[in-house]
């Protein structure tokens, strides 16, 4: 008896050991938490499964299976989050052409290229802003391919000639009867639909494949052709239906729009967030702060750096035009977001794009983000901000817990970076050349830690 008693015991103590939740210790680490205008020095930081179980930790926190990474030196930080991102196209070299040409295995291959990229730049959740359902998300979450969190928008849903309306010249339009869809509408990149019923289904189908926000186009852009910048799109009842179909899931719609009279048609409607505005005047930048408006804007469009790319910088093409005019509105833009103290959040809305040029493109803009905005405003955008924005999607947000922070609960989505990122943006690959700046490999030299979710996917200490 008493033989069977001891082996019952021991055996009770393995299953013990066995059950431990795994931890991770960083100790003798300068945290940097998402908010704040400085940094807490030499703490340790507990992590135990996907979240941080405790700030200024203790040794003895932690059990003696965790696995302990002493970084003295290095800033803790949370992990990035672009606010803006297309996945299945980002690497699509070719323009519009070369994007109608896609097959479903083309959006796979470019949508497992692009969430790697992101993810090696420090890049723990993005917001995908159209082209994608969340099938990509899934898998990400399943482990089975490398990637960050990702909170799908669903298929672009834009009116006839609107910005998002990228079928070639010349295809019909589905809506009409006997008509097939465009190649981008069968795999669900856009979504063309007018009047007030069919954007009622559009957002519903949406949702029916996964959304947990939704993106419509309300003014016109530069990279498309068939819509000038100054064009207002959606009438308000269109733009209405949306708002009441979203708060009708617990969560929220966003416009692609840029001037005055289209920002404030979609914050009457009931918007609660907007991509771009750089071309509004200072009265609505003021009532975007004074409704808590979540504005995300990429800001490398109104760097003069643009004008060396072949397309928008050469005078023989449409797109040079809309970028002029676009660089002209948008001086005083920075400025004013800065000083209302707007709730703006990171975003690159990389497109149709080489490797390199992608590469370059994020780098450039994480540094003039700091140029324009400071470092310490710049950072909380591609941090902290970006957090609150996610729990705007409520009931339906895929990751419910705290995103953007270093604090206790908060999800496990840390870098660990070479240099103090409020004194120098190059601590998280900031560079301030774009076209003429030396292509680099997917790893961005000072971020020497790479945690989301409480997994580690590089280790470079």
């Amino acid at each position: 008896m008493l033989v069977l008693l001891a082996v019952g015991l021991l055996a009770a103590n393995s299953m013990a050991q066995d059950e431990l939740p795994p931890q991770t210790l960083f100790t003798n680490v300068h945290v940097w938490d998402g908010t704040s205008d400085g940094i807490t020095r030499r703490i340790n930081v507990l992590v135990e499964n996907n979240l941080i179980k405790k700030i200024r930790a203790d040794a003895s926190d932690a059990h003696s299976d965790a696995t302990v990474i002493d970084a003295p030196g290095m800033i803790l930080m949370p992990g990035l989050i672009s606010s803006h991102v297309h996945l299945t196209h980002t690497l699509v070299d070719g323009g519009i052409p070369g994007l109608n040409a896609m097959t479903w295995e083309d959006l796979g291959a470019v949508a497992t290229a692009s969430a790697k990229e992101y993810l090696m730049m420090g890049f723990t959740t993005v917001r995908d802003m159209g082209g994608m359902a969340d099938g990509f998300k899934r898998a990400i979450d399943k482990g089975l391919i490398e990637g960050p969190r990702i909170y799908p928008a669903g298929a672009y849903i834009a009116q006839t000639s609107g910005h998002g309306d990228l079928r070639m010249r010349g295809q019909p339009n589905a809506q009409h009867t006997g008509i097939e869809y465009s190649s981008l509408e069968r795999l669900g990149i856009i979504r063309i639909a007018d009047g007030v019923p069919n954007v009622l289904t559009a957002v519903r189908e949406n949702f029916a494949n996964g959304a947990v926000y939704i993106k419509l186009h309300a003014g016109g852009g530069i990279s498309s052709e068939k819509d000038p910048l100054h064009t207002i799109q959606y009438t308000m009842e269109e733009l209405k239906a949306a708002d009441v179909t979203t708060r009708n899931w617990d969560t929220y719609f966003t416009v692609h729009a840029y001037t005055t009279p289209t920002v404030n048609l979609a914050l009457d409607a009931g918007a609660q967030a907007i991509d771009h505005a750089q071309m509004v005047d200072e009265n609505t930048v003021k009532r975007m702060a004074e409704q808590g408006t979540f504005l995300t804007s990429n800001l490398s469009g109104m760097s003069e750096e643009l004008l060396k790319h072949p397309l928008y910088g050469n005078p023989a093409n449409p797109q040079y035009i809309k970028t002029k005019a676009f660089m002209d509105a948008s001086k005083n833009f920075a400025g004013w977001v800065k000083e209302h103290d707007v709730k703006w959040s990171f975003g690159d809305d990389m497109v149709l794009s080489t490797q390199v040029q992608f590469r370059q493109l994020v780098d450039h803009e994480k540094w003039y983000a700091g140029e324009l905005f400071g470092n310490h405003f710049a950072l909380k955008g591609m941090t902290s901000t970006p957090g609150q924005l996610a729990l705007l999607t409520g009931q339906t947000n895929p990751y419910p817990g705290k995103l953007g922070l270093i604090e206790e609960g908060a999800y496990a989505d840390i870098l660990l970076v070479n240099g103090n990122p409020l004194d120098d943006l190059a601590a998280i690959g900031a560079n301030e050349g774009w076209f003429d700046a030396k292509p680099r490999s997917q790893d961005v030299e000072n971020i020497k830690l790479i945690m989301k979710d409480g997994k580690i996917y590089k280790n470079a200490l």
